[in-house]
C-alpha cells in the first residue's frame, strides 16, 4: 500500500472527528467519504499538492478557510486549492463527499487539538 496511512478503498479509517473512507480512485482523482461528528473539528492544515472539492451530502459546516469563513450545508460546494490553510467545524453529524487530487501524504497540519501535530 506505500504510505501506512493508507486504508483500503471501502474501509473506513477513524479519526477523532469521525471518519474517513475511500471510495474510488479514477485517472488520478479520488473520490473519499467524510463524516464529522457535531461539536468536534479538524485540524487546520492544509496540502502542498491536493486540489479538494468538497461536497456536502448532508449536516451543516462552518469551514475557516484563509481568513473567510464559509457556512455549507447539505447540496452545498466548496473548492480547497493547494497551500490554503482549511479547518472544518461541524454543526450538526455531516457527510461530505470529497474529490482530490491525491489520497494520503499530503497534509501539513499547523493546529491540532488531537496532539497530530509534530514539532521539531
Amino acid at each position: 500500500m506505500g504510505n501506512p496511512s493508507e486504508v483500503p478503498f471501502g474501509e473506513k479509517k477513524q479519526k477523532p472527528w469521525g471518519y474517513e473512507r475511500p471510495v474510488a480512485k479514477f485517472q488520478g482523482v479520488f473520490l473519499k467519504e467524510l463524516f464529522l461528528r457535531k461539536g468536534t473539528m479538524s485540524s487546520l492544515h492544509y496540502h502542498e499538492k491536493k486540489d479538494e472539492f468538497f461536497y456536502i451530502v448532508r449536516g451543516e459546516i462552518r469551514v475557516v478557510l484563509g481568513t473567510n469563513e464559509i457556512l455549507l450545508q447539505q447540496g452545498d460546494s466548496l473548492r480547497i486549492r493547494p497551500g490554503q490553510q482549511h479547518r472544518l467545524y461541524p454543526l450538526k453529524d455531516t457527510l461530505i463527499l470529497e474529490i482530490g487530487t491525491q489520497m494520503f501524504g499530503d497534509v501539513i497540519r499547523i493546529k491540532d487539538q488531537y496532539g497530530r501535530v509534530k514539532h521539531d
